[in-house]
């Protein structure tokens, strides 16, 4: 009998090629965007978990509270991890600190080739690292690679990149072009599931030879720049621990910290920072939960979309197998046969698309990959669980989309089924319009969601940031040399005529970073103080990027005593502290350190960091002496003149050259470092955008099945109008009127589901666009081109049936 049936389905498959491509496609595409969604989420939730003891294995994570906000880092002081192992032995097994010099990127040379390159996967790191992190040393001894001063060890690649193939054990390497390190290990690459990947790491000894005040440095509690990470002890409670961290934190902090600021600490587990962390001065960039939230639903939606397009096409052929099914009730063929008959065919065709959809992935990959910019795993696929897995989704898939035509077409009355006709009934059509509403509210969603993201990147993209980013390099320039000729540099790079203005800064203005000092506006108490984000900048940093200046002056070399005694603020400084008018806060004064120091000029606020932070009160303070200029800028700022700035370019590099035969010159357009600040929002709406167009395609898939179901039952009734005069054009209306209706019940449906998840994504932003008037845009927009594709979609159907002889129509009677 299963093979009978098997013979049948072949054959019917056979008969209607075009019904049966159209099945096909939609169950094909389905699957395989599912597969590749289901590998990307896998992907994520890995990350991490390749520990050993990753479930025992937290970060340390402060955060400061004051009366204006709660700020959440990912840093932490110098004595913590000591501190944490002595106060809590029972509890904490080990910990290790990585630090980076606070500073993006460091310069690694190679003194036999004078090859020198700039890195930003260097860490300081305590020898404890390998009792805590799965780090394969492919050569090296693990208890003594960083246990030395100046000792480093380093990635193959790395190793390859300076020393070819030759062993790099024993062999040196620089570090800004003063500090000799000898590698004392190869490591493993750290594996592509984690959530920061070093690939130089250097002994935290080795920073007593770099440092002075080593000593007295790393007794601070003030300054947070290392991430500290801790292994507990087998069984001990994460939560017991963080109930005691406040007393901790109390009696460690408190003698750095005003009475208005509040130091606590958190236990952030190995395994949550990929997906569930977003602090301030995180190792290196995390993806979000909600990116897993959003695509798990997505590909979910795409196989109940698959699966509703099975049955709406299965349903629209009842009806040429309405004979088919009477001539075998007639003879004796019980409905509970027919039902295996058609669960059959259900299984053939899910369990083929499944297959061939596994085939699309395979095909596909390469291309996701580049665009995702995340290289999946395809390992997996002959795994055990993997096998497992594509059996439950052959069986849920044929149960989803074989369950109710199996049950329609065994329930046709033998009398009408031989007639060549049946009663469709309310209810079932009920049904099959409610699956096509369901999947284009789902497509709308999609379509309105994908629009207002690409609304709110273009709005981040356009916002008045409140300076001139046109036209302006920035060249990295901590513990440079140049630094320490900073003068000379400036003046030669301004020799040539297509350099226009150069100056210096902490940070790079419009990006991520910021740091707040302790600084005390006048009418605080002795002992009251206040944080404010502070920015170290030269002279002509408001000229060089444009920024208005609305009281006072710029900060001026005619003025000696600038750098001591001037300080710089913006309006919301003004504002914050009620000081009037900009022109009131002209000659007010700050704390700072120990001096005072006086307000000089007030500018118009600017976004000097990113957008998704709100404008806060900034204080702008020129570095006090060669040390603080050191120590302080970081970033060179140059803006050049319209035209080609191929030549200004390359005498900035030779002036470079000259001044610093340590450092290779390095420069990127603030413009595009802006823009690289929201690429998160652009990979969004790009992903979005395609899932868009496919929900349409197999959406439409759908639309085309219901109305070639309703032709092909309405046959006689568009002869018989035919017959009484109705045109072509009227019988297309009718034909489609219903399914427009469809479509706009189903964004009716999609709207208030669209306000609730836009408005919770926007209300991340700072700055976003205005919800309800970009969301009614997008809506009408979303409904025009539905509709439209609908129609287009509909007219393969309708036309044919209004221009068909309605004699043929008649003769199926």
């Amino acid at each position: 009998m299963n093979g009978i049936n098997l013979k049948i389905a072949l054959r019917d498959a056979k008969k209607k090629p075009v019904y049966t491509a159209i099945n096909l496609t939609g169950l094909i595409v389905g699957v395989a965007c599912s597969v590749l969604i289901a590998l990307f989420v896998w992907d994520e939730l890995k990350f991490d978990r390749h520990h050993e003891h990753a479930d025992q294995i937290y970060r340390v994570v402060q955060y400061t509270e004051t009366s204006d906000n709660i700020e959440h880092g990912a840093i932490t002081p110098f004595p913590l991890k000591d501190a944490l192992l002595n106060d809590f032995p029972a509890f904490i097994k080990d910990g290790v600190r990585f630090f980076n010099l606070s500073s993006e990127h460091v310069s690694i040379g190679n003194p036999e080739t004078n090859e020198k390159i700039r890195h930003n996967s260097f860490y300081f790191a305590d020898p404890s690292l390998f009792k805590i992190f799965d780090v394969e040393l492919l050569r090296g001894n693990p208890e003594l690679a960083l246990s030395e001063p100046n000792s480093v060890i380093i990635t193959g690649r790395i190793a390859r990149l300076y020393f070819g193939d030759e062993d790099p054990v024993g062999k040196t390497l620089t570090l800004e072009g003063r500090i000799i390190l000898t590698v004392t290990g190869v490591m493993e690459d750290w594996d592509r599931n984690s959530h920061f990947k070093p690939e130089i790491l250097a002994s935290f000894e080795s920073l007593r030879g770099m440092w002075q005040n080593y000593d007295q440095i790393t007794e601070r509690w003030r300054w947070n720049p290392v991430w500290t990470y801790v292994l507990l002890e087998p069984g001990a409670d994460s939560r017991r621990i963080e109930g005691q961290l406040q007393e901790f934190a109390d009696r460690y902090y408190s003698d750095y910290f005003s009475e208005e600021e509040r130091i606590g600490l958190e236990l952030q587990p190995l395994t949550d920072i990929w997906l569930h962390s977003d602090l301030e001065a995180e190792i290196g960039p995390t993806s979000s939960v909600f990116t897993v939230y959003l695509f798990s639903a997505v590909a979910v939606l795409l196989l109940i979309i698959a699966c509703i397009n099975f049955i709406n096409l299965s349903t629209a052929r009842a009806i040429l197998r309405a004979r088919e099914v009477g001539v075998r009730k007639t003879l004796g063929a019980e409905r509970s046969t027919l039902m295996k008959q058609f669960m059959m065919e259900s299984t053939i065709f899910t369990g083929t698309a499944v297959l061939l959809g596994g085939v699309v992935t395979v095909m596909v990959y390469p291309y996701v990959s580049r665009f995702s910019g995340r290289e999946l795993l395809l390992s997996g696929f002959g795994s055990a669980e993997i096998i497992l897995g594509i059996l439950m989704l052959i069986l849920v898939l044929s149960l989803l989309s074989g369950l109710y035509p199996s049950l329609f077409l065994s329930s046709l009355k033998p009398i009408e089924s031989l007639r060549g006709g049946f009663s469709s009934g309310s209810s079932r059509n009920l049904f099959r319009k409610s699956l096509i509403v369901f999947q284009f509210s789902i497509t709308a969603l999609l379509f309105i969601g994908t629009a207002l993201v690409y609304f709110q990147y273009i709005h981040m993209q356009e916002k008045d940031l409140g300076f001139n980013h046109e036209r302006v390099i920035v060249i990295p320039a901590a513990m440079t040399s140049a630094i320490w000729s900073y003068d000379d540099l400036k003046e030669r790079s301004l020799s040539h005529s297509g350099v226009l203005q150069v100056t210096g800064s902490k940070t790079v203005i419009g990006g991520e970073d910021y740091l707040r000092y302790q600084i005390t506006p006048e009418g605080f108490g002795e002992q009251e103080s206040a944080s404010f984000i502070k920015l170290f900048v030269m002279h002509d940093f408001t000229e060089t990027l444009g920024i208005e200046l609305l009281a006072g002056r710029n900060f001026s070399k005619s003025f000696s005593t600038d750098p001591e005694e001037a300080l710089l603020i913006n309006e919301s400084m003004v504002n914050h502290l009620d000081w009037g008018s900009p022109e009131d806060a002209i000659g007010k004064t700050f704390r700072v350190n120990g001096r005072t120091m006086s307000v000089v000029g007030v500018t118009r606020d600017f976004n000097h960091t990113y957008l998704r932070r709100e404008l806060e009160p900034l204080v702008m303070e020129l570095p006090a002496g060669i040390s603080e200029l050191v120590s302080n800028i970081e970033f060179l700022k140059v803006r050049l003149a319209a035209g080609n700035p191929s030549d200004a370019i390359s005498h900035i590099e030779s002036v470079w050259r000259d001044v610093d035969t340590t450092h290779p010159f390095d420069y990127f357009y603030l413009e595009d470092k802006i823009n690289e600040t929201y690429a998160s929002e652009r990979q969004l709406t790009s992903v979005l955008s395609f899932f868009a167009i496919l929900t349409i395609f197999i959406g439409c898939l759908g639309l085309l099945g219901l109305a070639s179901y309703s032709v092909n039952t309405r046959t006689r009734e568009i002869a018989i109008r035919k017959t009484l005069g109705s045109s072509e054009m009227g019988i297309f209306v009718l034909l489609s009127k219903d399914y427009l209706k469809l479509v706009g019940i189903a964004h009716l449906v999609a709207l208030p589901a669209a306000w609730v998840l836009a408005s919770r994504w926007l209300s991340s932003f700072p700055y976003h666009i205005e919800l309800n008037t970009y969301l009614l845009a997008t809506f009408i927009l979303s409904l025009i081109v539905s509709t439209l594709i609908a129609l287009l979609t509909i007219s393969s159907q309708s036309l044919k049936a209004a221009y068909k002889n309605p004699v043929d129509g008649l003769r199926i009677e």
